[in-house]
């Protein structure tokens, strides 16, 4: 339900529900994101009755005006902001009316209570349907409303979005707002209904991709893969040629890319090495001074600190990629595969 929303794509576009019960005491919240300039105040919800309602809507950029009559008279509350509220970043807005007192919030920093007349009309009747969105005259919401909340109950914006022009179910532009979540280099997926991190590209895992996946090793220590198709490796004599006949098709053999995060404090230090029957071979080493060797940064990478190293292959050309730097180099040595 977090996430059951709404966009609003025309002035005149509104969803309606059957009213609620909220006689001597009311409740409603809900989530919305606009980047619509302001034009004259537009309502987001509103339920009426011949004289007397209630409307929650954005009177300017930088405020939110929750209203009421009771019969003794229209009452407004209003919150202001420093910035404008049509950033096309996630607001929350919660109004509440009792016999005591009326309070309206914006994102849990700005807020205004109103206390209840001390004589007068205290039930609140109504009648009419819930309007979210265009209602009452008023020029209607341009943008995306979630998780609308009556009374603690959850509206299902999306159903009744299906079956209304002007609306549609869901909202899009997650990842606008909530792709900072997305941790060490995990990239943000817009969902139909929110959003997902894609940790495919790093060395960690889980829904914010902040869960380490990795392992401590002691000197002399590894973990071995066998990388080679099965049905293949069961053979120890088979050259370079019938190993590139048996591999699948998918198979690509001119391109690789690695990725992985290490921390060590010694060095020199294997970190990834790949071989094959052949003798072509990729190894990943701290401090080693081969003929063919790329030096990637001239910080001392064996401090004890995390580092990441994106490496991609194309042919004869290579780019590695720590957190901070990328060098590319282009393969000069003819004997390379």
């Amino acid at each position: 339900s977090y996430w059951n929303a709404a966009s609003f794509n025309t002035p005149s576009s509104y969803l309606h529900f059957s009213t609620f019960q909220g006689e001597t005491s009311a409740d409603i919240s809900f989530y919305f994101k606009t980047s619509a300039p302001y034009e004259a105040g537009d309502s987001m919800t509103s339920i009426t009755r011949k004289s007397a309602g209630r409307d929650a809507y954005v009177g300017a950029p930088t405020v939110v005006s929750f209203s009421f009559d009771v019969g003794n008279g229209p009452v407004e509350l209003n919150v202001h902001t420093p910035s404008p509220l049509n950033d096309d970043q996630w607001h929350r807005v919660s109004a509440e009316r009792n016999t005591k007192e009326a309070i309206l919030q914006l994102d849990q920093k700005f807020r205004e209570v109103r206390a209840a007349p001390t004589q007068g009309h205290t039930r609140l009747e109504l009648y009419s349907q819930l309007y979210v969105g265009a209602a009452g005259g008023q020029r209607g919401f341009l943008g995306c409303i979630r998780s609308l909340k009556m009374n603690g109950v959850t509206l299902d914006l999306e159903e009744r979005a299906k079956v209304t022009p002007g609306v549609k179910p869901g909202c899009s532009g997650h990842c606008t707002s909530f792709a900072m979540y997305c941790r060490n280099g995990g990239k943000c997926v817009e969902k139909y209904n929110g959003y997902s991190c894609d940790c495919a590209s790093t060395a960690y895992d889980g829904p914010f991709c902040s869960k380490d996946v990795g392992g401590y090793f002691e000197a002399g220590t590894l973990i071995k893969y066998n990388l080679i198709p099965e049905g293949i490796g069961a053979s120890s004599s088979l050259d370079e040629r019938n190993i590139i006949r048996n591999l699948p098709v998918e198979s690509n053999l001119t391109r690789e890319e690695l990725t992985f995060s290490f921390s060590t404090s010694s060095s020199p230090s294997l970190l990834v090495y790949v071989s094959s029957k052949t003798q072509d071979y990729m190894a990943v080493v701290l401090h080693h001074n081969e003929p063919f060797a790329i030096d990637i940064d001239q910080r001392n990478l064996a401090n004890g600190q995390p580092h990441t190293i994106n490496i991609s292959r194309v042919e004869r050309d290579i780019q590695v990629q720590t957190r901070s730097e990328i060098l590319q180099t282009r393969a000069r040595r003819s004997d390379m595969k």
